[in-house]
């Protein structure tokens, strides 16, 4: 599965490269201060995995298409790949992270490029820039989109998909940054909610039945697909945050405790607030949302997840969304079924 998808990133980013540095496009993009966005957008681009990129293929093959004879079908995995990276930069402003895969976001790249050209108030007008990047490379998915050479109701169908899916991304992303600062404790249902709209619909649902749609696929198989791909995309975001905690930064590419920083809703916020006394309520209180939390502080939410078993909770909760995600596909007889079981296995046991 890795070799494959790492083959197929290749022709994806390919497929970008060559929408993105094609003279019509550079032209677009060609302002007096930087002449560059366009290769900015794809060496961005390039830093990620391509995950999405790849389930869109992977649909495409599930539903029985034969990516030999539909090689147009790498530009709709590279429109959704340009289409998370200015998700990406908007989260990092929104979240005030100063890393991303390991570099600096965008927003922190162009503050310095302002910084070097004595431009005033470098960092908020750099925060602007990154979100106008992101508005550019969220335009360009679905003129990139509509190059994928499908017959025109499919391609209407999934053009319509996408509209109400990121629709509802940004709703979910609201919510998010609604939980973030309120006082509130959200049911463990609320969370999964959040969970299933901003990262499991997104992430997981929408490349993946893209991929099936654009190759034909009947209603049923739409149907087992979503149900798999919720599951799985829970799972995901289950594990990231367990990884928010117990991961280690240099393969995260992120600093750990930016979830603790930003007093993200998490699971295991949820479950370790409602379970804490008076003196741990008020303890928590000064390090969830503390703008720069210590290695202790961290350590210290480490060791009350594991005293009260919250961690071993969690990972009973992960293993259920696995057995989901697999009995969805029970009985599928279709392409690439292997893969996506593999899927589930590679997100349990994930590590960045």
């Amino acid at each position: 599965m890795k070799t494959l998808f790492k083959e197929r990133k290749e022709l994806i980013l390919g497929a970008l490269e060559e929408f993105l540095l094609r003279k019509e496009t550079k032209e677009l993009l060609s302002l007096p201060w930087e002449k560059e966005l366009p290769e900015k957008l794809l060496s961005f681009t390039a830093g990620g995995k391509c995950l999405r990129g790849n389930l869109v293929l992977l649909g495409f093959e599930a539903a029985g298409g034969d990516l030999g004879k539909a090689p147009s079908l790498c530009k709709a995995a590279a429109a959704i790949e340009l289409f998370q990276s200015g998700i990406l930069m908007h989260d990092d402003v929104i979240d005030g992270d100063a890393l991303r895969r390991g570099k600096s976001a965008t927003h922190v790249e162009f503050a310095d490029f302002l910084k070097a050209k004595d431009i005033s108030h470098p960092e908020k007008t750099g925060e602007s820039m990154a979100v106008c990047l992101g508005d550019i490379a969220l335009m360009l998915t679905f003129a990139l989109l509509n190059e994928t050479e499908r017959p025109l109701d499919i391609l209407r169908r999934v053009n319509i998909y996408w509209g109400c899916e990121f629709a509802k991304v940004g709703a979910a992303e609201m919510e998010d940054t609604y939980l973030s600062g309120a006082q509130e404790l959200p049911t463990v249902e609320r969370i999964l909610s959040l969970y299933r709209g901003k990262t499991a619909g997104y992430t997981f649902a929408l490349p993946l039945l893209t991929g099936a749609m654009l190759g034909g696929a009947e209603e049923k198989l739409l149907e087992r697909l979503r149900e798999y791909a919720l599951a799985l995309g829970v799972l995901f975001q289950v594990k990231d945050d367990e990884l928010g905690i117990y991961g280690e930064a240099e393969k995260l590419g992120k600093p750990i405790g930016s979830d603790i920083r930003e007093n993200k809703k998490t699971i295991f916020w949820q479950k370790l607030m409602g379970s804490a006394s008076q003196e741990e309520f008020a303890e928590l209180k000064g390090i969830f949302g503390n703008p720069a939390p210590s290695r202790e502080m961290v350590e210290r939410v480490r060791y009350l997840l594991e005293e009260k078993g919250i961690r071993s909770e969690v990972a009973k909760l992960s293993e259920e969304l696995a057995l989901k995600a697999r009995k969805a596909l029970e009985g599928l007889d279709c392409p690439r079924r292997e893969i996506l079981l593999q899927l589930v296995e590679m997100s349990l046991e994930r590590k960045a």
